[in-house]
């Protein structure tokens, strides 16, 4: 048994992946799948990023129109971490591309490429926020659902753990509901098979660690709507486990955790489960059934792995019945919408049909 506690063991983990680049230089990319990508990048970087880490003379020098020629006939640079960077004049009107295009443009690129591009998200993002452009909750959210698409939870887990660089927390809620669904995309992509439900509970593990700091979390205390006491979290958390569990370790619970989030999420939702909605959003992630779906396919399989053993069972069961009643009802009711396929609805039913119901 580990003698250290959660939150050095995070303390150590994120020192050992900071990134000194981001305290000590402009932050920079890796060569990317295509060369449409490493332009929107480099434009990111030459045009808004280095701007930011010149001191206030330096940018009044190469924004100010009557220093155009003055640079062009006096060439100078500066050091900026281990970087010699020249100072070019630059047009504000007409040469400043808008970030926030920049940035819908990058992420698209990414999703669009191979796995190894999202691998110069938390440098964007890093930059960004140095840059005094802090992405909006809204693109956060859509970065966390593309990279959770291409298979990169990984990405974001890192852009969590740099929170402080990349200004990603899990205390913005678009983010956190986006990399708790997240956990079970990606378990449930290949299947349910062993390596996908490792690679979602390696996250899981890590994402637990984060909630339990006050950057990402409550800290030491439990605050009101805490992640930790979300019923939407602690299923996601119990889904993971409990499939491994009834998968791969022969439906045993071999080191509690199945009894421990069952024990956890029913003792938030603290006497009744709360009915699900049965009209289906019109736009957007179709938030009933993607909170639903874990708490059912948990405590479902809960009940398989733990038997009698399974806590507040009569409750258990109540919530169980109530929220397969209620997916069931609300999976139907987008399916009437005959969603085109990819979108939202499409992809919600599709998770609802593709549980283990063995």
């Amino acid at each position: 048994m580990s003698t250290i506690c959660a939150r050095c063991a995070l303390r150590l983990q994120r020192a050992a992946q900071a990134d000194t680049r981001y305290a000590n230089g402009i932050p920079t990319f890796n060569e990317a799948s295509t060369p449409e990508l490493n332009d929107v990048l480099a434009s990111m970087r030459n045009k808004h990023f280095t701007p930011a880490y010149l001191h206030a003379s330096e940018r009044r020098l190469i924004f100010g129109t009557k220093n155009k020629q003055t640079l062009a006939d006096n060439p100078q640079t500066v050091t900026i971490g281990d970087e010699e960077v020249e100072l070019q004049w630059m047009d504000r009107r007409k040469e400043i591309p808008n970030r926030t295009k920049l940035f819908h443009k990058a992420i698209d690129l990414m999703a669009a490429g191979e796995g190894k591009d999202w691998n110069n998200l938390p440098n964007l993002l890093a930059g960004l926020k140095h840059a005094g452009a802090k992405a909006e909750e809204k693109m956060m959210g859509k970065a966390v659902r593309k990279a959770v698409s291409a298979g990169r939870i990984g990405a974001i887990v890192q852009c969590l753990q740099q929170g402080e660089y990349t200004g990603m927390t899990l205390d913005i809620d678009e983010v956190l509901e986006n990399v708790i669904w997240g956990l079970h995309v990606t378990a449930q992509r290949e299947g349910w098979s062993e390596e996908g439900v490792l690679k979602a509970l390696k996250a899981a593990n890590q994402v637990g660690l984060l909630l339990e700091t006050e950057e990402h979390g409550g800290g030491r205390h439990l605050r009101e709507h805490d992640p930790r006491r979300r019923p939407e979290v602690l299923g996601a958390f119990l889904e993971l486990a409990a499939v491994y569990a009834y998968k791969f370790q022969g439906a045993k619970d071999v080191d509690g955790k199945v009894k421990t989030y069952a024990d956890r999420l029913l003792g938030c939702i603290d006497g009744a489960a709360q009915p699900l909605s049965h009209a289906p959003r019109p736009l957007g992630p179709q938030y009933e059934m993607l909170h639903g779906i874990p708490i059912w396919h948990g405590l479902f399989l809960a009940e398989k792995v733990l038997g009698k053993g399974l806590p507040q069972p009569q409750l258990a069961t109540k919530v169980r019945q109530d929220y397969e009643a209620g997916l069931t009802i609300l999976a139907q009711a987008i399916e009437a919408l005959e969603p085109r396929g990819g979108s939202y609805g499409e992809r919600a039913v599709g998770a609802w049909r593709e549980c283990i119901r063995d």
